[in-house]
């Protein structure tokens, strides 16, 4: 027994021997390969998204009313966000080389169909006209703007929530986007509806003149006031639509234009809902006030007032 225990041993041994050996053989012969080989690659841990720090916030859209004074300014826009608008006719299909892309042309209907009240393109025709002109979907924005006064029929402006599904199925066949824009003063009884009109279309604009001015005093008010305004309505739009675009209109006269706005306190009003909102419309101002609200609002921020 104690015999095949010392040769059990002696096998043993030699087989570790051999393994030994046969592993330094093994590793002499691979040092040449690796020392020639690259190093391994460390698989990293994947790059966290992209945030948008450190981003520019495209600046804020500005638009305003194509008029015969408008090609003294619209040199001046040259943001996607930049906008003219007008009730379109046959007449006025000229817009579309004077204005140049990025910039897009809004074009206004009172109503779904023109009708007899105010002898105007509703929806239906300026799509027509758009389509007989050749004029690409991307140039435009349909605006689809009804109001309590002759232009839009009762019937619609009695229902619409589905006047403005009927529009946006209108200007979905032709491939351009919608805004919906009737007056504060209209939608003062119907401030619930804002979250479901905000479901039915993809751009809204808000008429903030009634914002603008104190109820007792008729003069403009605080911006940190107007803000608050602009807000609660911005608030209810996107608890319909999250991804709703929103322009805000800004006269620049008020009260049959016994009051008038300088253009550092239109600039303030702008600056101080940038944050809340894609585009201001500059409504009521000549050329020459039109450039100097532009000056203020494209320059630096350093050189104006901040948001409050």
């Amino acid at each position: 027994m104690r015999a095949l225990r010392d040769r059990t041993r002696q096998t043993t041994d030699q087989n570790h021997r051999h393994a030994r050996r046969g592993a330094a053989h093994a590793l002499a012969v691979a040092l040449p390969f690796l020392a020639c080989a690259p190093p391994a690659s460390v698989t990293a841990s994947p790059s966290p998204p992209p945030t948008d720090a450190g981003k520019t916030k495209p600046p804020l859209g500005i638009g305003f009313l194509w008029t015969a004074q408008s090609d003294q300014v619209v040199h001046r826009l040259k943001s996607e966000k930049d906008f003219v608008d007008l009730i379109l006719g046959p007449g006025k299909l000229d817009v579309f080389q004077r204005v140049k892309p990025p910039v897009r042309v809004l074009c206004i209907a009172r109503s779904l169909e023109k009708n007899d009240a105010r002898p105007f393109p509703g929806i239906k025709e300026t799509i027509e006209i758009l389509r007989k002109a050749g004029v690409a979907p991307e140039r435009v924005i349909v605006c689809y703007n009804p109001e309590g006064q002759p232009g839009t029929p009762s019937e619609e402006f009695r229902e619409l929530v589905a006047s403005s599904r009927k529009a946006k199925a209108m200007a979905k066949t032709y491939g351009a986007p919608l805004m919906v824009g009737p007056g504060l003063r209209d939608m003062q009884t119907r401030e619930h509806l804002y979250p479901e009109l905000a479901k039915t279309c993809d751009m809204w604009m808000i008429q903030s003149q009634r914002l603008q001015l104190d109820e007792a005093t008729r003069k403009p008010v605080d911006v940190a006031v107007y803000r608050e305004k602009v807000k609660r309505i911005v608030d209810k739009l996107r608890e319909g639509n999250p991804k709703i675009g929103i322009f805000v209109q800004l006269v620049t006269t008020a009260e049959r234009g016994s009051v008038t706005l300088s253009a550092e306190k239109i600039a303030e009003f702008a600056r101080s809902i940038e944050d809340l909102v894609d585009a201001v419309r500059i409504y009521g101002a000549p050329a020459e006030l039109l450039n100097e609200i532009i000056d203020r609002l494209r320059a630096p921020k350093s050189e104006n007032q901040e948001p409050r």
